[in-house]
């Protein structure tokens, strides 16, 4: 890549066709973007059959596979990330895929002595590798972005309407694991670290609004995000630490709202803003709503919200389903939330799991106990660490990946025994499963394969 925050021509996204998974090229478009009413709740089924495989050649890991969820208009796009590689597909009746785009970064990494600097592993030398990827769109001219992060700790922002970088986000001092988008404001989102922080940014300022770390911070590297899905100020946060956390973007609301008017990550100071510019005052955030190290035992790799609920996974064959207590809510769920993902399942068979109600960090008072509801099993996990779940738009439908090429559907909403609903296996895979997609509607569920392969099922 050129300089930060330039789209030099070797960084502008190409179309092309990827050998042995498409037909023909083609683009994407960005109109009719926006957040409709969700259509009618889907099949409650859990009947799928194997529809068919892709494989990319890099025949790298795919850590990342997510559907184009902001723009219901194109829900069947969605997108991988596997080495300095993001590939744009569609999904085509009858099993079939499409490559849409491909964006290949510049940096694939200097050569040493005729070894890859990957494998030499000076962190100076060692070229781009994407671990996450998140749709968003621009809330002005309603252009469907694509953002990007990984070994380089940068975020990439990608305009797949126009296939054009647009900016490039630098900050963290070490990778980046994990993006979250804001559910309703998709010009914010953050961003999970090795370098133990989260950040909050700007995408129409290119600003960086807040830095969440420090004493109630993260104490290793974070892993996984997610926005409440109705209520924007909360969000979730985990990582190596085994730690499970809840933060509020309310006390920095004008903070945000003095974001929306920077410029390139700078204000104008002065009567009217006519004076000099000077940054942008991030703003460091050390407190969340509430932590806890008593769900798991160890990494958390994967954390989702269920309403009110927390959906969490770590390197053990489960994925438990609990509440947390003492932190409150800041709006009620919308019309049509079943009682247990609104958190009103007063069932006598919940369990504690947490020492206290609250702890103190920096004199506040940090609520720390939750109440386990159901775990959701799963097998051959190996201990295998960075796994991630995930569930439709509805989350009737939760898929997970295991260490032996297997996928597990749950129903999350009604599945109170915890076994899986139905158990997936594509032929000859038996790599680990990186992370699940499941479609809007729970119609197809994807997974992202260790050997660069997207296996897909359809109901």
């Amino acid at each position: 890549m050129a300089a930060v925050g330039t789209a030099g021509p070797s960084e502008k996204p190409h179309l092309g066709r990827q050998p042995g998974t498409s037909r023909s090229q083609g683009h994407v478009t960005g109109q009719g973007l926006g957040l409709p009413p969700l259509p009618p709740v889907p099949s409650s089924s859990f009947k799928y059959k194997y529809a068919s495989s892709l494989q990319e050649d890099h025949r790298e890991p795919i850590f990342c596979v997510t559907f184009n969820n902001f723009d219901l208009a194109h829900r069947d796009v969605f997108a991988t990330v596997g080495q300095h590689r993001a590939t744009i597909y569609q999904l085509l009746p009858g099993g079939e895929f499409e490559v849409l785009q491909v964006y290949e970064d510049a940096d694939r990494g200097r050569k040493n002595g005729g070894t890859t600097a990957a494998a030499v592993g000076s962190e100076s030398e060692v070229g781009e590798k994407f671990y996450c990827c998140k749709w968003s769109r621009d809330e002005e001219s309603g252009a469907a972005l694509l953002l990007i992060g990984g070994q380089k700790a940068l975020v990439r922002v990608l305009d797949v309407s126009r296939a054009c970088l647009v900016h490039t986000f630098a900050g963290h001092g070490k990778c980046i694991n994990d993006i979250a988008v804001h559910p309703s404001h998709p010009r914010l989102f953050l961003t999970a670290s090795e370098d133990e922080s989260i950040r909050l940014w700007n995408v129409r300022s290119r600003t960086c609004v807040a830095i969440f770390s420090g004493e109630g911070g993260h104490r290793n590297k974070v892993l996984s995000l997610d926005f409440h899905p109705w209520d924007g100020h909360r969000f979730l946060s985990s990582g190596m630490d085994n730690t499970v956390k809840i933060w509020s973007l309310e006390p920095i609301q004008k903070l945000i709202e003095e974001s929306d008017r920077a410029v390139d990550g700078c204000v104008l100071s002065g009567e009217g803003g006519v004076g000099p510019r000077r940054a942008f005052p991030t703003r460091v955030v050390q407190q969340p709503l509430f932590s806890t190290s008593q769900i798991h035992n160890d990494y958390v790799d994967c954390v989702r919200w269920l309403g009110d609920l927390i959906l969490s996974k770590s390197v053990h064959d489960f994925i438990m389903l609990w509440r947390p207590e003492g932190q409150s809510r800041h709006r009620k769920a919308p019309p049509g939330a079943s009682a247990i993902a609104s958190g009103d399942d007063d069932s006598d068979t919940d369990g504690d799991v947490g020492l206290s109600t609250t702890g103190r960090l920096g004199g506040e008072s940090v609520a720390s106990r939750g109440t386990r509801i159901v775990d959701f099993k799963l097998s051959d996990s190996l201990r295998t660490w960075f796994v991630r779940f995930s569930l439709d738009l509805h989350c009737s439908v939760l898929a997970c990946g295991n260490a032996r090429g297997k996928v597990f559907v749950f129903s999350p909403l009604t599945g109170t025994e915890g076994g899986p609903k139905a158990k997936l296996a594509a032929p000859q895979c038996k790599v680990v499963v990186r992370q699940t997609a499941v479609s809007w509607d729970g119609n197809t569920i994807l997974a992202a394969c260790e050997d660069g392969s997207v296996q897909r099922w359809d109901r």
